[in-house]
């Protein structure tokens, strides 16, 4: 009985590395996509830590003394850039007709629809509007805070 013990536990050992080892490779497929959202919510944190202290410093030179002032002031700027960055992806498509001149030579493979999608994405990547709505979304956060704890 001891032999069957043993052999059903090195199977069942066997099975869970295996398992173990298919998890694993999921995880490694998931990690750069794990490090790109890092580095976008701490892009988005230095922006919104760098307007904040923007507010700051005009609030205390217009000698802003209520906590209105500062959190309009907040909401403006994450209004701000959510607009920015929604923006900068609808003017990129916009520049389609400067490119049109150029396809004669450097996008001789593409199809119109692939030279569109292409000349998109290098002028305004879709990080760029998560960035601004992101910061923006976390500025306007700011400004509630600050009208109810102020």
């Amino acid at each position: 009985m001891n032999f069957f013990r043993t052999r059903s536990f090195s199977t069942v050992s066997l099975k869970l590395s295996e398992i173990r080892s298919k998890g694993a490779k999921k995880a490694y497929m998931k990690s750069p996509v794990i490090k790109e959202i890092t580095k976008l919510c701490a892009k988005s944190f230095a922006i919104t830590t760098i307007i904040g202290v923007v507010i700051g410093i005009i609030g205390y030179v217009k000698e802003w003394n209520s906590p209105i002032a500062y959190s309009n002031a907040f909401f403006v700027a994450g209004c701000l850039l959510i607009i920015a960055g929604t923006s900068s992806r609808y003017a990129a498509s916009q520049d389609w007709n400067e490119y049109q001149l150029l396809n004669a030579e450097s996008f001789r493979e593409m199809s119109s629809s692939q030279r569109i999608n292409h000349i998109v994405n290098e002028n305004s990547p879709l990080h760029l509007v998560l960035l601004g709505v992101l910061s923006g979304i976390l500025l306007i956060l700011i400004s509630a805070i600050a009208a109810f704890l102020f």
